[in-house]
Parts: structure tokens; C-alpha cells; sequence
């Protein structure tokens, strides 16, 4: 039998003002009871963890402490691993970032692909952060180090400790942290978007776990039956070598692992419970996820999902173990060929930097029908049920414009301009006064809607301005200060999500570019660069 060590994830009480040390705020009592006949259906795997997460008698998860004491006792042993905890949470909690490699001076160089793996954004779906723990172990001391030669490895095995200590989905302040991917307005998504800046990663593996049953029950009076959800990058203006590395080289890598394994998967898929009529949705094509932004990033990127929200403690070693076979399935396949892998990134950027295609501005996933299996909750059967699906899989565009040479931003959009910089954009300051040609965003219609999250609705993830936007030729005058932000970049997706007046992400949607009915955007597109 394979023992690996990882540590418990979930945690201390949340205060305001410091790190809690004392019990989880998960509660066991508020767990779902599943049926025999349900819980039948997901044995615990061949695999023991010798962890505090496992140890006998435990009812919670992973404390802080316990984190830290973990990665600090781990590092003093692993020789290729080094443990950067300077980065703190909005409630000063420590945020962890483990590197593995043979020369830490050269990761994100493009001597050898980096794999980044992110554990716990949501702080009430753990099974992921413990499975970062256990990868942290296997590359650290154990049989997973030997593919140190071939690729280097960051993991971030809690995105979110003042979630996990409260045991709650969100942030300390509320926001969704992978509704930040574009913006980077918290200090947690910051430190993720470091990385993305510092080590420019190949691949990415966002490790998070699915409800089991609420909405389920109530709609199509089901569980969810699946182990693991999977979905790569689905976003509009994603280079398509990305695409086809995803969908032929990775994934498949993925499920043949999951079958070997005995692991049951499907696509990623949610639903809005609180409308009847609500389609079941694949997971969103907004470029603020941090699966989506990954892939404008020009990462091949997946986003993993286990049963186990709302199941407390149920199946906790099987739901590790899933993320531990994914993850394990993927940093081989990276290794496999590292410099067919480098190849492929630096193509990707290429095919971003000089794209000649349209902008997709705004668009929809495509509606079908499909035919699903649940679990019945009383007796665990299979319970066949027909639903409307939106596929990310098909992207149905709803508005596109010419690519641009690029976007005058005016000087005084300080907020604006932060933001592009923090995102690791190329932008260039106007030194002299000069005119362009170019057009102006002018706002015909604004009014105050939901973001669309993905779930067949617009419901659930925030206010943000919904306008429409006409363009208008014009001659403008660049002054000095101001600041020109080139299409012809490797993050040229990135740029237009956050450019795009419509874009549910970007920097007018969010308020951070102020916008008036009748008046024009400080944002001019330009036919050349000035």
C-alpha cells in the first residue's frame, strides 16, 4: 500500500485582526448524510495518508499552524523545494508558494516548462489543498522528484486561508477570489498573478470541489455522481494551439489516468438553483477565472472539481486522491517531452501577438440538449435525466470588432493603468504630444447588471455596468503621460478583455473606467501605434 504524507485543510476561526489558531469553523453536524446505498459507490482508494487530516478521531480540517509546520518541516528535508511565505491575506495570514526545481534561478526562464498548481481558492472545498500537499511531498522527498530534471513546479496549496479558516467560499471582503483573475484586486488573486508575471507557467491545474447535492436534488431530484469535473480553457480569442494541446494532448492524459484509477468524470458543469427553468451549464467563458485567464496567459490550463462540497469529511481520502491523480497525470505529460511543451507555449504567444482574426468582445456559450446520469439520493441508483446544456465547448460570438493596433488609455486613469501593470502587460508611455487616428467608445445605453458566472444566468457574482458602446472615427491628441497598451503582445487576449468596454471583466464593466450615458470613454482604439 502507497503512503504519502499531506495535512488536513480547512481550518482556525476567522477573526478580523490576526490568524486564528483554535478549531474549524466547519461544522460536522451541517454535513449531508448520505444513503448506504450512495456512499457504496465511492470507496476509500488503496492509499492511506498519514496526516493530521487523517489522523484518529479527527472532525475537521487543516489548521494554519498546521499548514505552515507542515511546509516548513517539509522544506527542511526537500532539497529542490523552497518555501516563500511573504505574501500575506487581507486578515494577515501567511500565503504559501512552493517552488521545486534544480536551479531556482532559472524557473520562468524558458529553460524548462513550469507547471503551476493552486489549491483551495474557495476555503470550504479542501480536498485540493491536501492534494497539494501530498504533490509537495512526492516532488520533495519522494518518487515524483526524479521529473525535476525535466520540468519545474510551483504549487500554492491554499489560495484562500482566511476562507479556509472561516470555511467559507469567498474571501475575507466577500469577493469571489476566481472572479479576480483579470482585475487582481485582493491580495490573495495579487500573489497569484505574481506568479503568472514572475515565472510565465505552461501549464496550470486549479484544484477546487462541486456541490453534491442542494440545487441537484432540487431540480432533478439527484446527486451528482461524477469523482471529478473537468474543463480546460474555454474563452473567446484563446490561441488555438492552446486549444488542441488541451483537448489532445492533456486531457486525454487526464481521464485515462481517472479510469485507471476507477474514478468516474465528466465535464464541469453547474446550474443556477435558484430558477427551475435554469439550463445545467459547463463552466463559464468569462476570461476573470483563473482557468480562463490562465489560458490568455498562453498556459494550457484545467480547472478540476471533486464531489465534495457539503459533504463535510465523507470521501475525503477518494476526493484527494482524484486531485492527486490529475495532477500526478499531467506534470508526467509535461515531462514527457519538455521541449515539444516549450515549443507549443512559444507558438501560442506567437499566435496571440499576431492574430489577424476578429476581437471577440462578447459571446455565448452554445445551448443544447443533453442526457445526464445523478445518483438517486435514497438508493443510489442511477437516475438517467435529459437537460439543456450550454456547452463552453462551442463559443457562439454576440459582438466582434477588427483587431486593433492597440488602446490609448489618457494619463489621469491611474486605476486603469495599475491595473494593466499589475496584470503583466506591455504598455508604453506617450513622450511627446502627437496625433492619431484611431476611434472613440461612446456610451449609448448603461444600466447596472449581474455578471454572468457561468451557470445558465446573470446572477451571483457581482454588480457591474452593462452599456452599449458605439464607435465614432477620431483624430486624437496623445499628450505626454499617456499610454498606449499594443495588440501585438503575447496577453493580446488579456488586453481586450480588460480594454473592451462590454467585456463582463474589464475595466469600464467594473467601474475602474468611469462611464457616462452620452458621453466618450477616456479608452481610444487605434488603427496604428502612435
Amino acid at each position: 500500500m502507497l503512503r504519502y504524507s499531506l495535512i488536513r485543510a480547512g481550518i482556525a476561526a476567522a477573526i478580523a485582526t490576526a490568524p486564528a489558531t483554535g478549531l474549524a469553523e466547519f461544522d460536522p453536524s451541517s454535513a449531508l448524510v448520505e444513503a448506504p446505498g450512495v456512499a457504496a459507490r465511492y470507496p476509500d482508494p488503496p492509499v492511506a495518508y498519514a496526516t493530521p487530516a487523517f489522523a484518529t478521531g479527527k472532525q475537521d480540517f487543516t489548521s494554519q499552524a498546521e499548514l505552515m509546520a507542515f511546509l516548513r518541516s517539509l522544506a527542511s528535508r526537500a532539497p529542490l523545494m523552497r518555501l516563500d511565505a511573504d505574501a500575506r491575506s487581507q486578515q494577515g495570514r501567511e500565503l504559501p508558494v512552493l517552488s521545486f526545481s534544480t536551479a531556482h534561478h532559472g524557473i520562468g526562464t524558458g529553460v524548462k516548462p513550469v507547471v503551476l498548481i493552486i489549491g483551495q481558492q474557495h476555503g470550504n472545498e479542501p480536498a485540493g489543498g491536501e492534494a497539494a500537499l501530498v504533490l509537495a511531498q512526492r516532488l520533495g522527498t519522494g518518487d515524483l522528484a526524479a521529473l525535476l530534471q525535466s520540468i519545474d513546479v510551483i504549487i500554492v496549496p491554499r489560495a484562500n486561508p482566511d476562507g479556509a479558516a472561516a470555511f467559507v467560499r469567498g474571501l475575507a471582503n466577500g469577493i469571489d477570489p476566481n472572479r479576480d483573475h483579470t482585475l487582481l484586486r485582493t491580495p490573495e488573486i495579487r500573489n497569484l498573478g505574481a506568479l503568472f508575471t514572475r515565472y510565465h507557467p505552461q501549464l496550470v491545474l486549479d484544484c477546487h470541489e462541486f456541490t453534491v447535492g442542494g440545487r441537484w436534488v432540487q431540480k432533478f431530484g439527484g446527486l451528482v455522481r461524477t469523482d471529478a469535473m473537468i474543463q480546460h480553457a474555454t474563452v473567446p480569442n484563446l490561441p488555438p494551439s492552446l486549444d488542441r494541446a488541451e483537448q489532445q494532448i492533456f486531457l486525454p492524459a487526464i481521464l485515462a489516468a481517472f479510469d485507471a484509477n476507477g474514478l468516474t468524470h465528466d465535464w464541469y458543469f453547474t446550474t443556477d438553483g435558484s430558477r427551475p427553468d435554469s439550463p445545467v451549464a459547463m463552466g463559464g467563458i468569462e476570461p476573470d477565472t483563473g482557468r480562463n485567464v490562465a489560458g490568455l496567459r498562453n498556459a494550457v490550463s484545467f480547472l478540476l472539481e471533486t464531489r465534495g462540497v457539503g459533504l463535510g469529511r465523507a470521501h475525503l481520502a477518494r476526493r484527494v486522491q482524484t486531485h492527486v491523480v490529475a495532477a500526478e497525470a499531467i506534470l508526467r505529460q509535461a515531462a514527457r517531452d519538455p521541449a515539444t511543451f516549450m515549443a507549443l507555449s512559444k507558438q501560442a504567444a506567437t499566435e496571440a501577438s499576431t492574430s489577424g482574426s476578429p476581437v471577440v468582445v462578447a459571446a455565448h456559450p452554445h445551448p443544447e440538449r443533453r442526457d445526464m446520469v445523478f445518483v438517486d439520493p435514497a438508493t443510489g441508483a442511477d437516475k438517467p435525466v435529459s437537460v439543456a446544456w450550454l456547452s463552453a465547448l462551442q463559443i457562439d460570438p454576440v459582438l466582434t470588432r477588427p483587431r486593433p493596433a492597440g488602446y490609448l488609455i489618457e494619463r489621469e486613469q491611474t486605476a486603469a493603468i495599475d491595473a494593466l501593470q499589475r496584470a503583466g502587460l506591455t504598455t508604453r508611455a506617450i513622450t511627446a504630444e502627437t496625433t492619431v487616428a484611431g476611434s472613440r467608445y461612446r456610451a449609448t445605453e448603461l444600466a447596472v447588471g449581474a455578471k454572468e458566472d457561468g451557470r445558465g444566468d446573470d446572477t451571483g457574482a457581482g454588480a457591474i455596468v452593462k452599456g452599449t458602446f458605439v464607435l465614432e472615427q477620431a483624430t486624437v491628441q496623445a499628450r505626454p503621460g499617456d499610454i498606449f497598451v499594443p495588440a501585438d503582445q503575447p496577453l493580446a487576449g488579456l488586453v481586450f478583455a480588460l480594454l473592451e468596454p462590454e467585456s463582463d471583466a474589464g475595466m469600464v464593466s467594473n467601474r475602474i473606467v468611469p462611464a457616462a450615458k452620452g458621453d466618450l470613454l477616456p479608452i481610444t482604439r487605434l488603427d496604428q501605434g502612435p
